[in-house]
């Protein structure tokens, strides 16, 4: 026996010397007389294919689950190969090792190898399909495991399989004592898409840790019926933060008006990062309304807006109409910002519109054209003659600032040269398509 593994190992590992290769046959013939302090040092010294051999090799359990632990603890594999070959050997030993306890140390041991190295192992138990494609039912047997490393790569495979089929056992993970398996469980049930979670996942809401209301809030939301998304109305209150930032981002896939009020409150939340949250979930409403109802839902946003302070939502709306890599929301952060600017912000708004006359996206630019008619005041004029006579920006940028003297100054500025700029009239982000088609 010796010979043959000394010959497999020289294929696997390379050439080793007379005493290496001795003491690695002796390892496996019989590990027992390494004994525990040994393979301490294994580790302490990273031998990490001398962990593999005896993971792979030793007739042991023992042995066998403490290589598989200590493979996860080895904090530093510098060669790239060596790190494959770990990996490779601990999902072995997840699919085909005969002990449980030692299948369960292979799966912690990914797990701690990190996110890729388990992800690696949950490809591989996604893809298993046994004679009768029964790896569903195999998986779902594993969410009720005794080792909790079974169940919680049960749950996170299945969430990958969005495996409907094993959606009775997935709602029944959500109470599972272990936190990090109602988790992944909670996201394996958004995963499924299947509205009999929903009630289930609510329940989570309430659960003692963070990271399961978490994950089941994200779930609810990546359902996105009407009664999911209802369930995260109350979590905008929470006191935890990151609850109430999963909560109205959420809240942006509603789809109607329901949720404007809760995202016009969350405008005043305590904290910038909520704020900001919720005002990108108003502009998802807004930006993917359905044409019947996007004008209602206009209306009602400007209306709620008026009773809140906008101190907040001014920053967030000039944040969002200059960022470029936001253009989807873009448009309608422009329309939105040139209506609800106060006295306060009145400067700060035209500044920014006037900038966005030379903006490179048309729309754009002929949005915050209409925006600054919107905000006529002596000083809009006086910015705009500045901008005129200094002849800043480009040909069409001046034609446009011109465009808005002329209506706001009843067509004192003279006559308005129009042929080399298409002055469509653009009031909201809709106008554009409707008036030039849908390449416009």
């Amino acid at each position: 026996m010796g010979r043959i593994l000394n010959t497999e190992y020289r294929h696997e590992y390379g050439v080793l010397s007379g005493s290496q290769q001795g003491t690695l046959v002796s390892m496996v013939d019989d590990p027992s007389d390494t004994g525990d302090t040994f393979m301490y040092r294994l580790e302490r010294e990273s031998e990490a294919l001398k962990l593999v051999a005896h993971l792979k090799r030793s007739e042991k359990v023992y042995v066998r689950r403490r290589a598989a632990e200590m493979l996860g603890n080895l904090s530093t594999i510098r060669d790239p190969d060596e790190r494959t070959r770990v990996v490779e050997a601990l999902i072995t030993a997840v699919t085909e090792d005969e002990d449980d306890s030692v299948r369960a140390a292979a799966i912690d041991a990914l797990y701690q190898r990190g996110e890729e190295s388990l992800d690696r192992l949950i490809a591989e138990l996604s893809g298993v399909e046994t004679d009768d494609g029964a790896a569903t039912p195999l998986l779902a047997e594993w969410l009720s495991a005794d080792h909790v490393a079974f169940r919680l790569v049960a749950a996170t495979a299945l969430g990958r399989r969005g495996a409907t089929g094993a959606v009775p056992e997935l709602v029944g993970a959500l109470t599972d004592p272990d936190p990090r398996v109602r988790a992944r469980a909670a996201r394996a049930c958004g995963q499924s898409g299947d509205p009999r979670v929903v009630d289930p996942l609510s329940d989570r809401l309430t659960d003692d840790r963070t990271m399961v209301k978490e994950a089941a809030a994200n779930a609810l939301g990546r359902i996105g019926t009407e009664r999911a998304l209802e369930a995260l109305v109350p979590l905008t209150r929470a006191s935890e933060e990151s609850l109430r930032l999963v909560a109205v981002d959420e809240l942006g896939n509603f789809g109607s008006v329901k949720p404007v009020v809760v995202l016009i409150r969350a405008l005043d939340d305590r904290s910038e990062t909520v704020q900001r949250a919720a005002m990108l979930s108003l502009l998802e409403l807004l930006t993917t309304a359905p044409t019947g109802e996007a004008e209602q839902l206009r209306q009602t946003v400007l209306e709620q807006l008026k009773r809140v302070d906008v101190g907040a939502t001014v920053p967030a709306l000039i944040d969002v109409a200059t960022d470029g890599r936001r253009e989807g929301y873009r448009h309608t952060a422009i329309w939105l910002l040139s209506r609800v600017a106060d006295e306060r912000h009145r400067s700060a708004v035209i500044e920014h519109l006037v900038e966005m006359l030379d903006d490179p996206d048309e729309i754009a630019a002929k949005l915050a054209a209409n925006g600054l008619v919107q905000n006529r005041c002596p000083e809009l004029e006086k910015t705009l003659r500045v901008y005129c006579n200094r002849e800043r920006g480009s040909p069409e940028s001046q034609a446009r600032a011109e465009a808005v003297l002329d209506e706001i100054c009843d067509g004192d500025t003279g006559e308005l040269v129009t042929t080399s700029v298409d002055y469509t009239y653009v009031d909201d982000p809709a106008d554009y398509t409707k008036q030039n088609g849908s390449d416009g």
